[in-house]
């Protein structure tokens, strides 16, 4: 991160926006609303985080807390230093990247003063993926398919296990996961993208999206490798 800012870049991590945890957190000015400047709500205003200080471990908890995909670091431009009308709530956010909110992270708070950089923090994030399983007799069971920038694509089955399985049938509101890993479900090929290739959970993540994969769109599978789901109608 300090490499980042010696060369004059600022760190541009993605996420989406939402309200409603302990420290309610929205994104503003971005593109979409997965992307823009860090707020918090204090005293019944919105303000803004010092870009010194923030990393990736804060927005991970940030995308985290907003349900959005993992964050990816990206070197852009610095953004223009921040208006006369814009509030620095918080000088500097310390967070492990473990936390389940900003709440449980270190919040020093400051001002525009005790901002050196006079720039904001921003934040861009993977959007939040829908899961769906094709081709199968019931919801409950099928081809996992996941969308993307709007299109649904394949999960190729390359280190598939078990314990992705649960997440997604816990992700999808079904019941336990059915079948062994040697023996997996195939409900025909699908088309298009294969949009996820070695696929790794622990199992205990509330979705997909926060399992360890290759980048999207990367793989070295055929629709013939596309994983199947069986799991336990709810």
């Amino acid at each position: 991160m300090g490499g980042l800012r010696s060369l004059g870049l600022c760190l541009a991590l993605c996420c989406g926006a939402v309200i409603g945890s302990a420290v309610p957190a929205q994104l503003s000015g971005g593109h979409s609303r997965c992307q823009g400047r860090v707020e918090l709500l204090q005293a019944g205003s919105w303000a803004s985080v010092c870009a010194v200080g923030w990393d990736l471990a804060a927005a991970r908890v940030l995308c985290r807390q907003l349900g959005c995909g993992r964050p990816r670091a990206v070197p852009v431009p610095c953004s223009p230093p921040m208006a006369e009308e814009n509030v620095v709530g918080l000088r500097q956010v310390q967070c492990t990247g473990q936390e389940l909110d900003l709440e449980h992270c270190e919040l020093q708070p400051g001002d525009a003063a005790s901002c050196p950089s006079n720039h904001v923090a921003a934040v861009n994030c993977e959007e939040p993926f829908r899961l769906r399983l094709a081709g199968g007799p019931r919801r409950c069971a099928g081809r996992l398919e996941v969308q993307r920038a709007g299109r649904w694509g394949t999960v190729c089955d390359d280190g598939w296990s078990r314990a992705n399985t649960a997440v997604v049938c816990r992700e999808l509101g079904c019941g336990e996961a059915q079948g062994i890993d040697e023996e997996r479900p195939r409900f025909g090929p699908g088309v298009g993208h294969i949009w996820l290739d070695d696929v790794r959970c622990r199992g205990q993540e509330k979705s997909l999206q926060n399992c360890a994969h290759r980048v999207w769109g990367y793989h070295d599978c055929t629709h013939r490798e596309d994983v199947g789901v069986v799991c336990q109608d709810p």
